[in-house]
């Protein structure tokens, strides 16, 4: 045999050899997206909205739809709902729901809709959302990723609870509407005090909602204070209690292991109050700190506070126990306005 070619083949057998080792030892690495998912609005036409997600093991933060995705999410990130294995992801002023993967973060489907505001799981295979500037709510298919009417409620929407198979849904206009979730009728209108802002379950046929008074936008002064109300399953107001101040927008938890809602009118201060209507200080944060949005934890007990600072770079998520200790704080996103868990 021609040296040469001998030492050709030699060559080719080695390199083939290290080719194989090499497959062999590669691994590929994919990332674990367990941990505080921050929603973060971005600025208003700046399209730098995001979801982060922050992991307490490393201290690391990243933005997850952009790693997963490679690209950015949109112009105003307003929330973020787990249904199902899905994360469904609202970009108010990009017109669009974003629904991702629990698991890798991936896009499994982009649904565009008006001015959306928030999702609402209904049953097991629907779902409503909400409208900032449209007068309607949407009906979601949740199996085909699909929107399939509109229920008029002939105001502008924004929160919404589910409570014994009726929807009810917070508008701008001090109305709670009330549709019956199974057929999708609106069955009821609820007037509230002035400011209504935040809704939330308090137990299994009651609800709470903040309304945050009124505030002149000139120079900030209060006109009138707000109140936080009980709605009951007869779709009334049965006890409306009288704050000590007002604001506009607020924030507003409920914790059943204590009992307590735990609310804030956007500065510093959490308040909590039993439902009786008993109010004491919960907690006052650091000087320069405000409450942009607050989020009960279940499983750890736990008060996740974001403060959106100047709302042009990277605001703060504070975390308390409900002993008012700190027990966390980390920088988020721009405007970070809500946290959600995924363990």
């Amino acid at each position: 045999m021609n040296i040469n070619k001998f030492g050709c083949i030699v060559a080719a057998t080695l390199i083939a050899f290290s080719s194989c080792k090499k497959d062999e030892n590669l691994t590929v690495e994919t990332e674990n997206y367990k941990g505080i998912f921050v929603v973060n609005e971005g600025g208003f036409a700046k399209s730098n909205g995001s979801i982060g997600l922050y992991k307490p093991g490393t201290k690391t933060y990243f933005d997850a739809f952009k790693k997963a995705n490679g690209l950015p999410l949109g112009d105003i990130v307003q929330s973020m709902s787990l249904i199902g294995s899905n994360y469904y992801i609202v970009v108010n002023n990009s017109n669009k729901i974003e629904v991702v993967s629990q698991s890798e973060f991936k896009s499994v489907a982009t649904i565009l809709t008006p001015s959306p505001r928030y999702v609402l799981s209904v049953s097991s295979s629907k779902a409503y959302i909400s409208n900032f500037y449209n007068n309607s709510i949407k009906v979601l298919n949740l199996t085909t990723k699909s929107i399939t009417k509109s229920i008029e409620i002939y105001h502008n929407s924004d929160q919404m609870a589910l409570m014994n198979k009726k929807v009810f849904i917070t508008t701008f206009d001090n109305k709670l509407m009330v549709l019956n979730s199974a057929n999708d009728s609106l069955v009821d209108s609820i007037s509230t005090a002035s400011g209504l802002s935040k809704i939330v379950n308090v137990g299994t046929s009651k609800l709470a909602v903040l309304c945050a008074g009124v505030v002149d936008w000139n120079n900030g002064s209060v006109i009138e204070n707000g109140k936080i109300q009980i709605i009951n399953d007869s779709n009334k107001v049965e006890n409306s209690f009288a704050l000590s101040s007002g604001s506009y927008g607020g924030s507003m938890v409920y914790s059943s292991s204590t009992g307590y809602i735990y609310f804030s009118l956007g500065n510093n201060m959490i308040y909590k109050m039993s439902l009786s209507g008993v109010v004491s200080e919960f907690k006052t944060l650091d000087a320069g700190r405000n409450v942009y949005g607050l989020t009960y934890n279940a499983a750890n007990s736990s008060l996740y506070v974001t403060d959106a600072g100047d709302f042009n770079s990277a605001g703060k998520v504070i975390v308390y126990d409900l002993s008012g200790n700190k027990t966390l704080e980390f920088d988020g996103g721009i405007a970070p306005n809500a946290v959600l868990i995924n363990e």
